[in-house]
């Protein structure tokens, strides 16, 4: 009996073994070769309002944005892809006239991120790219008419997010982002002001395959 039990013991572990080596518990983490596509909302800080022409130019004040990312890990570490996203302000302040600006930017980059404890389910890191950004503004009038101005410019983002793996598929995060936008002819010329930035505080969803 005690031989029949040490044999059906041994069995048991044996199988069990073979089971994990071919099937493993849990598959988390990022490793080379990791591809993902991350979806993202939340909300949008625009720049501060600025003096031009004895006017306050306020572009916007707190909005909306959404977007999506595409990204490779080369290694663990490194991962490179594409990022699209759309900023929406809200109404800015009224104007001496009675008008306002409401704004909106809209970029499409060549993005990487690099990552912090890339092989644990809980992970730090550092988004950054570089690429188009579309700005247009709109001069909305007390008479509910309007005049559009926009530019089509240089971007650049950089940012910090933190993301917990809900399984070996799933990701949920959350991702702070600076954006930096040339601006040129008609709203350089509108606004005083060759550039503007906002910032972006964002949920977001991922799914690794």
């Amino acid at each position: 009996m005690k031989k029949l039990f040490l044999l059906g013991t041994m069995l048991f572990a044996f199988s069990a073994a073979f089971a994990q080596n071919y099937y493993p518990i849990h598959d988390y983490g990022l490793r080379s070769g990791t591809t993902r596509l991350d979806l993202y909302g939340g909300m949008v800080l625009p720049a501060s309002s600025w003096s031009h022409d004895g006017e306050q130019v306020d572009l916007g004040e707190v909005g909306w944005t959404a977007g999506m990312g595409f990204y490779r890990n080369l290694t663990s570490v490194v991962a490179l892809g594409v990022d699209g996203n759309y900023a929406q302000f809200g109404d800015g302040d009224k104007r001496e006239d009675g008008s306002r600006y409401r704004t909106g930017v809209a970029t499409g980059l060549i993005a990487g991120r690099v990552n912090f404890f890339p092989k644990h389910s809980t992970r730090i890191y550092i988004p950054a790219g570089i690429g188009i950004g579309h700005t247009f503004i709109r001069h909305k009038f007390d008479d509910d008419s309007h005049k559009t101005y926009n530019s089509t410019s240089w971007a650049a983002m950089l940012g910090l997010g933190l993301e917990f793996d809900i399984d070996e598929e799933w990701i949920f995060g959350v991702e702070a982002r600076y954006y930096r936008i040339q601006l040129k002819d008609e709203v350089k010329a509108q606004i005083g002001k060759n550039h503007t930035y906002y910032t972006d505080v964002m949920l977001k969803f991922g799914f690794k395959f």
